[in-house]
C-alpha cells in the first residue's frame, strides 16, 4: 500500500471501520513507514481531544437558568408598557425638579427685602473698590 491510501485510510483503521485484510495492509503499512506512523499519531491524539470535549458534562443548573431566563423574558414582552413608564416617569421627575429649581430662584430673587439687606452690608465687604491695599498699609490701617 503507499502512503497516500494509508493516510486516506487512518480514521476509518483508527475507529475500526476497515475490512480484516485492509486493517491488516494498514497495519504492515505502518510498521514500514514512520511518516504514515508519525501521521497515526498525530491523528490519535486529535481524536482524544475530541473524545475529551464529548465526555464533559454541562452545567446541572443550565436548563433552570435558560428556562428562568426565558420566563422573564416573556414576563417582560406582556408588560411592554412598563418598561417605557420608568425611563418617561425620569423624564418628568427631572424637568420637575429643574423647573421647582428656576421657580424657586425667581422667587428669592426678586425679593426686595433681601436685596435691600445686601445694599447695606455690601460696601463692607467690598472696600477693596474704595481704598487701594497699598493706602491701607500707608495710612492707619497698619500698626506694628
Amino acid at each position: 500500500m503507499k502512503c497516500k491510501e494509508v493516510n486516506s485510510k487512518l480514521i476509518f483503521y483508527l475507529e475500526k471501520e476497515l475490512l480484516k485484510d485492509e486493517m491488516l495492509q494498514v497495519e504492515n503499512h505502518l510498521s514500514k513507514c514512520s511518516s504514515c506512523s508519525d501521521r497515526l499519531i498525530l491523528l490519535q491524539s486529535a481524536m482524544g481531544v475530541i473524545e475529551k470535549e464529548k465526555s464533559l458534562q454541562a452545567n446541572p443548573y443550565f436548563l433552570s437558568k435558560t428556562l428562568n431566563r426565558l420566563r422573564e423574558e416573556q414576563r417582560r414582552a406582556a408588560q411592554p408598557f412598563i418598561g417605557l413608564l420608568k425611563p418617561a416617569l425620569l423624564g418628568v421627575l427631572f424637568l420637575l425638579a429643574i423647573g421647582s429649581g428656576i421657580f424657586m430662584g425667581a422667587n428669592f430673587a426678586s425679593d426686595t427685602e433681601t436685596r435691600q439687606q445686601s445694599n447695606l452690608i455690601d460696601p463692607y465687604f467690598n472696600e477693596i473698590d474704595n481704598e487701594t491695599i497699598e493706602l491701607f498699609f500707608l495710612n492707619d490701617g497698619y500698626h506694628e
